[in-house]
C-alpha cells in the first residue's frame, strides 16, 4: 500500500455471506498465497507462474489508486462470519478495451458454494446503484466454465467470442443497468 497519498475511502459492502472491504496490510499475505496457487491463475493471464511478493504489494497499490481515481475499483472479499481472507472481487476498468469489467478471484476453499456469483451480483449491483454505471463486462476462456457460470448467474449473456485480451483469448460477457438505474435516467 502506498503513503505518498491518503488512502481513498472503500464502501465496506455486505452480503449475505460475505463482507467486500478495502484491502489491508494483513491482506499481503493471503492475497499473494491466492496468486500463488496454480489452479486459481490456471485461467488467467499469470497462467500459475510464481508471483513475487513485491508484485502483490504493486496490485495492492494499484486497487488502492483505483478507487482514489475512479470511485470504484476492487475489494478484498471476507467470510462475513469469521473474517477470513477468501480472495478479491469488484470493478476494474479495462483501458485497452474502453470498458468496466467485473472480476473476481476465490480461494480454492470458497469454491462450489456461490460465493463467486454473491460477491460478483454485490460488485454488479454497486456499479449500477452506487456508480452510475450503464454497462459492465467480464471475460474468461470459455474453457473456464465456472467463471462462464458465474457471470450467466449475475444476468450476463455472452457478447463476443474469441476476444483477444490480456494475453489470452476470452469470450466476452455484459450486462446493461436496467432500465431507471443508469447515471443520468429519472
Amino acid at each position: 500500500m502506498t503513503d505518498s497519498a491518503p488512502a481513498p475511502t472503500v464502501p465496506v459492502v455486505r452480503t449475505e455471506r460475505l463482507i467486500l472491504r478495502g484491502f489491508t496490510p494483513t491482506d499481503v499475505t493471503p492475497y499473494h498465497a491466492l496468486f500463488n496457487d496454480p489452479e486459481v491463475t490456471r485461467y488467467l493471464p499469470i497462467k500459475g507462474e510464481p508471483v513475487a511478493m513485491d508484485r502483490v504489494e504493486r496490485a495492492m497499490a494499484r486497487v488502492e489508486e483505483h478507487w482514489r481515481d475512479r470511485g470504484y475499483g476492487i475489494w478484498a472479499v471476507s467470510d462475513a462470519t469469521t473474517g477470513r481472507f477468501l480472495g478479491q472481487c469488484g470493478l476494474n476498468a479495462v483501458e485497452e478495451a474502453g470498458e468496466i469489467e467485473v472480476l473476481y478471484e476465490l480461494a480454492r476453499e470458497a469454491w462450489g458454494r456461490g460465493l463467486a456469483t454473491e460477491a460478483a451480483e454485490a460488485a454488479v449491483r454497486f456499479g449500477f446503484d452506487t456508480v452510475g454505471l450503464g454497462r459492465i463486462v467480464a471475460y474468461a476462456v470459455a474453457e473456464n466454465r465456472a467463471s462462464t457460470r458465474v457471470m450467466e448467474k449475475v444476468g450476463m449473456h455472452r457478447e463476443a467470442e474469441g476476444v483477444d485480451i490480456f494475453g489470452l483469448t476470452c469470450d466476452r460477457y455484459a450486462i446493461g443497468a436496467p432500465i431507471g438505474r443508469r447515471a443520468g435516467d429519472s
